[in-house]
């Protein structure tokens, strides 16, 4: 028996074209896996081409990089709060036995390892509820626009935040010249 296989192209376009996605990100497509419903609903906002699965039988809704214990980036604020809002809505009826993000990032206290870290110690588990998914759109809401903490996550936005360090250490330099200049003025007019 031949294995098919299919890599999905990972620009929106390819992603739209692959599950059948008429209507972006507004619409919904369903995969049939021999009697087995998973549906695929669009979720933009941590990157634009970002979908999330439900299946039905399980009740388990697979988040990826959306929503997860850890660190969720966002690339468009207001795209990822519509996005939420969707799916909060499409999941507010139905039985949501976890949600499963794409990896796991905080300890079993809360707190967040380093970035890029390969050591975990003391992991959380892997599954949020479906509490933290309805909390999403108004976390996303409340949204500062750099950091935000929760209980089972954290929303950042790392393009805003390097920009403001940016900000910050241009801000120091300047004053250090100033501070050199008036030194320097100072010492020769003695």
């Amino acid at each position: 028996i031949a294995k098919k296989r299919a890599v999905v192209p990972p620009d929106e376009a390819g992603v739209r074209h692959y599950y059948g996605l008429d209507r972006w990100p507004d619409g919904e497509a369903r995969l049939d896996l021999g009697g087995r419903v998973v549906h695929v609903l669009p979720a933009p906002g941590h990157n634009g081409n970002h979908v999330v699965f439900f299946d039905e039988a399980t009740g388990l809704l697979f988040s990826g990089d959306f929503l997860m214990p850890g660190r969720i980036t966002v690339d468009d604020a207001a795209a990822f709060e519509a996005g939420a809002r969707r799916i909060a809505a499409f999941a507010r009826g139905r039985r949501v036995t976890h949600v499963l993000g794409g990896h796991v990032e905080m300890d079993a206290e809360g707190g967040l390892y380093p970035m890029h870290a390969t050591w975990h110690p003391h992991e959380r588990r892997l599954d949020l509820d479906k509490a933290d998914l309805l909390a999403l759109p108004q976390a996303l809401a409340d949204f500062n626009g750099f950091y935000s903490r929760h209980p089972h996550f954290v929303i950042t936005h790392p393009v805003r935040n390097l920009a403001a360090l940016g900000a910050f250490a241009l801000l120091v330099l300047a004053l250090v010249a100033w501070l050199a200049v008036r030194l320097f003025r100072r010492r020769r007019s003695k």
